[in-house]
C-alpha cells in the first residue's frame, strides 16, 4: 500500500465537501457574532478531511465486496486493481475515524458535548449511506441526505462551536453550501450512470435520465448565485459578499458542463468543473465576509 494509493482511495476531489462547511462556518462566526476560534478551526478541517475521506472508503468497501465495481477500471478503484487489499482500507477507516473522534472529544471538552451527538448521527449516517439492506448510495434520495447532513448539519454545528449560537439564520446560511454538496453527488452519479444501473442502482441520473439530471446540475449551480442574492436582501449577507460573489462566479462552467458525453471516463473532467464551482463561490462569500469584517 503506497502512499500514492492512499491518496487515491481518499478520492481527493471530494475533498472540498469536508473542507467548505468549517471555513464558510467559521468565517460566518466572525461576521455575524465576532467569534472565532483559530485553532478549532484547523482542528476541524482536519477532522472533517479525515471523515470524508472515511466515507469514501466506507462506500468503496461495501461496493467491492457487492462487486458493484467489478466493471469498473483500476484506475478508478484501488480495490479492484488489488492496490490495496479489503483489511487494509478497514484499517485505514477506523484509524482515521479515530482521530476525527479524538479531536471532537477534545473540541466537546472545550465547548459542549452536543456536537459527539451530531458526529455519532454523522457516522451511522456514513454507514447506512454505503451498507445496509439497502444502501442510500443505491437510491434517488443520496443527493438529499449529503447535502442535509454535510451542507446544514455540518455547517450548523461548525457555527455553534464557534459562537455557540444555533438559530433560523444560521441555518439559512448553509443552505447553499447544502446545495453544491448534493451537486457533487449529482456529479458523481451522473458520471457513473452507466456502471450504476448495470449494479442495480436507483440513483437520481437513472430515474430521471441523463438530459434532466444535466439540467438539474445547471439549475443547482445557477441557484448559488440566487440564493447569495436572497441572503443579502434579507440581510443575512452584507452586499459586498453579492458583488464579490458576482464577479468571482464561474459561468464559463455551464456552458462547458454540457460541451461533453457524462461518463466514467469524463468523470475526472465533471468532477473538476463542480469543484471549481464549489470552491471559486465559498471563496467568493469568504471573500466577502473577510472584507466586511476588516471594514467594519
Amino acid at each position: 500500500m503506497s502512499f500514492k494509493t492512499i491518496l487515491k482511495i481518499m478520492d481527493l476531489k471530494t475533498l472540498v465537501a469536508g473542507f467548505v462547511p468549517v471555513a464558510l462556518g467559521s468565517i460566518y462566526s466572525k461576521y455575524a457574532f465576532d467569534r472565532i476560534n483559530i485553532l478549532y478551526l484547523v482542528l476541524l478541517i482536519i477532522a472533517m478531511m479525515l471523515v470524508q475521506s472515511a466515507t469514501n472508503m466506507i462506500n468503496d468497501y461495501f461496493d467491492f465486496k457487492r462487486g458493484a465495481d467489478s466493471n469498473k477500471s483500476g484506475d478508478e478503484k484501488a480495490l479492484v486493481s488489488g492496490e490495496i487489499t479489503p483489511k487494509q482500507i478497514l484499517f485505514l477507516i477506523f484509524l482515521y475515524q479515530s482521530i476525527a473522534l479524538i479531536i471532537g472529544i477534545f473540541i466537546g471538552s472545550q465547548t459542549s458535548y452536543y456536537i459527539l451527538l451530531i458526529a455519532l448521527i454523522g457516522v451511522i449516517v456514513s454507514f447506512l449511506y454505503a451498507s445496509g439492506p439497502l444502501p442510500i448510495s443505491y437510491t434517488p434520495v443520496s443527493e438529499i441526505v449529503a447535502g442535509s447532513t454535510m451542507g446544514i448539519g455540518i455547517t450548523t454545528t461548525v457555527i455553534y462551536i464557534q459562537s455557540g449560537i444555533f438559530n433560523f439564520t444560521t441555518v439559512l446560511v448553509t443552505v447553499p453550501t447544502a446545495l453544491f454538496i448534493s451537486t457533487i453527488l449529482l456529479t458523481n452519479n451522473l458520471s457513473d450512470i452507466k456502471e450504476d444501473f448495470e449494479a442495480g442502482r436507483k440513483t437520481l441520473p437513472i430515474l430521471i435520465g441523463v438530459k434532466k439530471a444535466e439540467k438539474l446540475w445547471v439549475f443547482d449551480v445557477v441557484m448559488l448565485l440566487v440564493l447569495t442574492v436572497i441572503l443579502g436582501l434579507v440581510h443575512i449577507y452584507p452586499i459586498i459578499v453579492l458583488i464579490v460573489s458576482t464577479v468571482m462566479f464561474p459561468y464559463k462552467v455551464v456552458f462547458d458542463f454540457f460541451s461533453y458525453d457524462k461518463n466514467i471516463n469524463t468523470k475526472d473532467r465533471s468532477m473538476g468543473l463542480i469543484g471549481m464551482v464549489g470552491l471559486r463561490y465559498h471563496l467568493a462569500i469568504i471573500i466577502g465576509l473577510l472584507i466586511s469584517i476588516l471594514t467594519r
